[in-house]
């Protein structure tokens, strides 16, 4: 049989918690209660070419899954069955209603100013659509991670990838007892609430080990810009920061992430 390039079916014998699999791209949905929530949330994941439960994966937690999971498992896929990334299980998080719910789930306050620098009021962001994420943090960390180590054969290395607000998310994280060694920014909202990321990671700092930061943006606007080279300057300056950055000047804010992605899962998950 001549060789068609890799099928996108999944064979596998007995369930999905306890088998030898040959994977291709099939997305499993789980959907779990959340009592740090209280409703219940749904992840997706995708497996490795040839899971297999007697071996131990990386497992990489994607952001806004809604319109970023198809993309990034993929590509995984592609990269760990051609061995130029460690074979990794995805972890999709969508958010119940993204429109409003995704600025409840990813922002840490109420910001009252714009990326732009404009300063807004309470009719732009109030608790309907915004300051919800340290619950979704405890959610992340005490509800959903233990249950993918639970159901799957994971080797505990675990990656975080956010855009824009999801970026943001994984700012703020790094000044809490966060258990990822590799987290990914790319184009974050450091604007929000006029930079409290940056506050925050100077005054409680919580990165006890190294982690690596793949941290990508574009020019526009200047104060989206400038508060993220202001975080640069300040991830710079830890010891306990792995820290790689690039400029998109030809890309937009949406655009970047295909390459932002592939280029930094290749240095993060080698």
């Amino acid at each position: 049989m001549k060789y068609i390039g890799y099928l996108f079916v999944c064979f596998i014998t007995c369930s999905v918690y306890t088998q030898d699999s040959i994977c291709i791209n099939k997305t499993i949905k789980h959907k779990k209660f959340s009592q740090k929530l209280n409703e219940n949330r749904d992840y997706w994941v995708s497996l490795p070419l040839n899971y297999s439960d007697s071996l131990k994966y990386s497992v990489v937690y994607v952001l806004d899954a809604e319109w970023r999971f198809d993309l990034v498992r993929n590509i995984t896929f592609d990269l760990g069955a051609n061995k130029k990334i460690n074979k990794s299980i995805i972890i999709g998080i969508p958010h119940i209603d993204w429109e409003n719910k995704r600025g409840v789930d990813l922002t840490f306050s109420e910001s009252r100013i714009e990326y732009d620098g404009d300063k807004v009021d309470s009719t732009w962001y109030n608790s309907s659509n915004s300051g919800g994420g340290q619950k979704f943090y405890e959610y992340l960390i005490n509800e959903l991670i233990p249950d993918v180590n639970k159901n799957y054969a994971t080797n505990g290395y675990e990656s975080l990838i956010g855009h824009s607000y999801g970026g943001y998310f994984g700012g703020y994280i790094l000044s809490k007892d966060h258990p990822f060694e590799a987290i990914h920014m790319y184009d974050p909202s450091i604007w929000y609430s006029n930079g409290e990321v940056i506050k925050s990671f100077k005054e409680n700092q919580k990165t006890t080990n190294k982690v690596k930061i793949h941290l990508t943006y574009q020019p526009t606007p200047e104060f989206h810009r400038k508060k993220i080279i202001e975080l640069i300057e300040v991830l710079e300056m830890s010891q306990n920061v792995n820290l790689k950055t690039k400029l998109y000047t030809e890309e937009t804010h949406n655009s970047l992430y295909l390459d932002s992605f592939y280029s930094g899962i290749k240095w993060t998950n080698k």
